[in-house]
């Protein structure tokens, strides 16, 4: 190399960035759509060019090393930079056509945003749309243009607006209900087979103290990190699982059991102000607010509206002995 200093490839400092993002090497890999051995060989790649160890990864995550620290706090500057360049680049072509990245919920982008596109196609044949539900955490403007998420944004250039409530509430099927007989109140559910998704944990302060009890002290039959495996599997008469009550109108064959129990999570839209410049972009934020519009759509307003007040579906009304929570 004759004493010359080994340049950066900036492609590893994208890594570095999604690994402190993500948490782990496997968060980081598939974030970023590659191998974890790909992400790990050009971590090391990066801290022999720079001549020391950025990072300690252990059970409770990363841990960043001074060097790295001080790295990361320029690379995040760097990636904000490339965000900004990205949303020029957009902004110089206004036409309605293009790509448009959106992030969302696996059963929010299946069951819902994905049921209603073919009149958003329709409407603007030049609109390609990118829906995917690789998302983590708090909006990434690199990663989407609009992020559809449970969780209020941290960042303060970007735009959160509430979007829509799910409500979520236990159904199972007539199978399960005829196999196994329906839980004789909410304390009893403990005793039933129940499905758990691996993103509940992360709403848990929205869950009333009870069934927060409950979640505590169940040991599930199935967890899974996919919606449409527990809606499958509830469908099948293999489990009871919480679920929003708009699934009422997609699958009329459940039965909504009536516990009294009722979970509302606030579906947060989040986007760069930016965005709205882009004509594309515009029209598919004022769209995803049209299907999620909750006066035409009452599953999605702020107050519990039963699934038997909007869809012909059966009810079961169950009252019984309640969990009592810890006292603190």
């Amino acid at each position: 190399m004759s004493g010359k200093a080994q340049k950066f490839d900036w492609d590893d400092l994208r890594i570095f960035h999604a690994l402190v993002s993500a948490g782990s090497m496997n968060a980081a890999a598939r974030r970023l759509g590659i191998g974890q051995p790909t992400v790990s060989r050009r971590l090391e790649q990066l801290e022999s060019r720079i001549g020391a160890r950025l990072d300690t990864r252990g059970a409770d995550g990363v841990e960043l090393t001074d060097v790295g620290e001080r790295i990361w706090a320029q690379v995040q500057i760097m990636q904000a930079t490339a965000g900004d360049i990205d949303r020029i680049a957009n902004q110089a072509d206004r036409a309605d056509a293009g790509a448009v990245r959106i992030c969302a919920p696996e059963g929010v982008a299946g069951y819902w945003i994905a049921r209603h596109l073919p009149s958003f196609m329709e409407a603007n044949p030049r609109i390609t749309v990118e829906l995917t539900t690789r998302i983590e955490g708090d909006a990434r403007p690199d990663q989407a243009d609009i992020s559809l998420q449970v969780t209020e944004t941290k960042r303060m250039n970007l735009v959160a607006t509430e979007l829509a409530t799910l409500h979520y509430t236990p159904f199972a099927s007539r199978r399960y209900l005829d196999t196994y007989g329906p839980p004789n109140g909410l304390a009893d559910v403990l005793n039933h087979r129940i499905a758990d998704l691996v993103s509940y944990s992360q709403q848990r302060d929205h869950w009333p103290k009870e069934a927060s009890a409950i979640k505590e002290m169940m040991q599930p039959t199935l967890t899974s990190d996919s919606s449409l495996a527990l809606a499958e599997a509830t469908k099948a008469g293999a489990v009871i699982a919480m679920m929003p009550t708009y699934a009422a109108r997609l699958e009329p064959a459940l039965v909504h059991i009536d516990m009294e129990l009722n979970v509302p999570i606030t579906l947060w839209m989040v986007y760069h102000p930016d965005q709205r410049r882009v004509t594309r972009v515009r029209k598919m934020l004022d769209w995803l607010r049209e299907i999620f519009d909750s006066a035409r759509y009452p599953w999605f307003r702020k107050d519990f509206v039963a699934p038997g007040d909007f869809a012909e579906i059966e009810t079961l009304h169950v009252r019984g002995e309640r969990p009592k929570p810890k006292l603190l």
